[in-house]
């Protein structure tokens, strides 16, 4: 199934908006068939911006969840890039699947 990059961008946004999972609609995306690349110099720096945008939604989306997880941890710290060393109050499988 062929895939535009604008159409799967806007699908990806869509989903993570909604709070679902993108892994499942992200692994059916055969990467190879992508169709739409940009063409232009004006094209690859709309691209450049737009991704830019998706990396600040995927981040303001995990920040409540980080800020949650920090809290539990007495004395804890943002991580290095963003990292955050679970509390022992969180079960090993919430772990597996962060």
């Amino acid at each position: 199934m062929l895939h535009s990059l604008p159409a799967l961008l806007n699908d990806l946004e869509a989903k993570l908006i909604e709070g679902e999972d993108p892994i499942p609609f992200l692994a059916g995306v055969r990467w190879q068939e992508i169709i739409g690349w940009p063409t232009n110099r004006a094209e690859a720096l709309q691209l450049q911006q737009r991704l830019k945008n998706l990396r600040i939604l995927i981040s303001t989306l995990e920040a409540p969840l980080r800020a949650t997880l920090m809290k539990l941890t007495e004395g804890s710290t943002y991580a290095p890039q963003g990292g955050m060393p679970l509390p022992p109050t969180v079960s090993v499988r919430v772990h597996q699947h962060v």
